[in-house]
């Protein structure tokens, strides 16, 4: 094999691999960022430069579609006309600085879904890239593990006065909704097939042992579905387990209310000042009327109630849609329109599928986080992709 030859067939081998490459890069700078934050270092935010980098780059090869391009282009002109309104202490240009960021991450999923569309993928290669995030759903797994049995706080989930092991991943919220779409796919599976793997039971202890109340109450509302679907509810077993667990509860009360307030001592402070729906929303609710105040009475005229009035350091509530209208207005439509489009409309070939996607909208307006989230796009993507073909099968 010439020299020549032998760069064009490593050529072949790398375009082939992009987005496996992509993948591995964006996991590798999720732990590194987790790993310099937690170590004190100034500037910890490697993943940003990544995802720059690779926006830039689908820019640059024209990968989106005209029509997306000019849609994200609308959004991004009512951003710009919402700055220009707003009425806060800074100059246009710092508005606009301090806000880009989150401009970009509520479109960063866009962009992405466009680059897999643009790869026109098969069945194989979607299979492949499936597997690869497994692949890395389960070195973390390993990790939470370790995290868990050792008491590392380097894989944590939050601090030390509350549980949670996210192993490599860097923010509670990503870890919730990375295994939240997770479990969508390993819950399809198993009811297509009725055969649990060992991705099922991975994916099953992951969700639970990262700690988040957002997963939680998905996997909650994942299990009445399955109560329902398979009719549980009549079965003999299920009851009698129900009082077993009631039973050892109730012999086990005093261990588990001491393990409850160790672990979740931040939950039971919040319970004790504010009430059970404040610990609940982790003082959202409160949050909600605060933001609301201050967008309303301080920094909106009547313009930003149409078109949205972003300024994510002071106007967010982390209520997923509540923070979407804030930020674009009656602009959220036309995004939700465009988030339906490229993702959620795959949901709606399967019961299940359709009951999933209306849940991660349930949990995303109590947890926030979700639209911003640049992390996860890549997960949410690639999981629809491989609905997509498993719906087809």
């Amino acid at each position: 094999m010439t020299h020549t030859s032998r760069l064009k067939s490593y050529s072949n081998i790398l375009r082939d691999n992009v987005p496996t490459i992509i993948l591995a890069v964006f996991f590798l700078t999720e732990f590194l960022t987790k790993f310099l934050e937690y170590y004190g270092f100034e500037y910890h935010r490697i993943g940003v430069v990544f995802k720059v980098l690779f926006v830039i780059i689908i820019l640059l090869n024209r990968v989106l579609p005209k029509s997306m391009f000019w849609q994200l282009s609308l959004l991004c002109v009512l951003f710009v006309i919402s700055q220009v309104f707003i009425d806060y202490d800074l100059s246009f240009y710092e508005g606009v600085s301090k806000n880009v960021l989150y401009l970009s991450k509520y479109l960063f999923i866009f962009v992405v879904a466009a680059y897999f569309r643009s790869l026109k993928m098969n069945s194989a290669e979607i299979d492949h890239l499936i597997n690869v995030v497994f692949f890395l759903l389960w070195v973390n797994f390993v990790v939470i593990l370790i995290g868990t049995l050792f008491n590392i706080g380097l894989f944590a989930t939050y601090g030390p006065n509350r549980f949670g092991y996210n192993g490599l991943i860097h923010i509670n919220s990503h870890s919730s909704y990375i295994y939240i779409f997770a479990l969508i796919y390993v819950v399809y599976n198993y009811i297509k097939t009725k055969k649990y793997s060992a991705n099922f039971w991975m994916i099953v202890l992951s969700a639970l042992l990262i700690g988040t109340k957002t997963s939680y109450l998905f996997c909650g509302l994942v299990a009445v579905y399955l109560w329902f679907y398979y009719r549980i509810y009549k079965s003999l077993a299920f009851y009698s387990l129900a009082i077993l667990l009631l039973f050892s509860g109730f012999i086990f009360q005093e261990k588990l209310m001491s393990l409850f307030t160790t672990h979740y001592s931040a939950f039971v402070m919040l319970y004790n000042d504010s009430g059970i729906i404040t610990a609940l929303a982790s003082r959202r609710n409160l949050i909600l009327g605060e933001t609301l105040a201050l967008a309303f009475q301080e920094y909106w005229v009547w313009i930003n109630y149409m078109i949205g009035g972003g300024f994510f350091n002071e106007i967010r509530t982390e209520m997923a849609f509540v923070d979407l209208y804030l930020f674009w207005g009656l602009g959220m439509v036309f995004y939700l329109k465009l988030y339906h489009h490229y993702i959620s409309k795959h949901y709606m070939r399967h019961s299940f599928l359709k009951y999933a996607i209306f849940s991660v909208f349930f949990v995303a307006f109590f947890g926030g986080n979700f639209f911003t989230n640049a992390v996860i796009a890549i997960y949410i993507v690639v999981f629809t992709n491989g609905l997509i073909l498993e719906t087809k099968k």
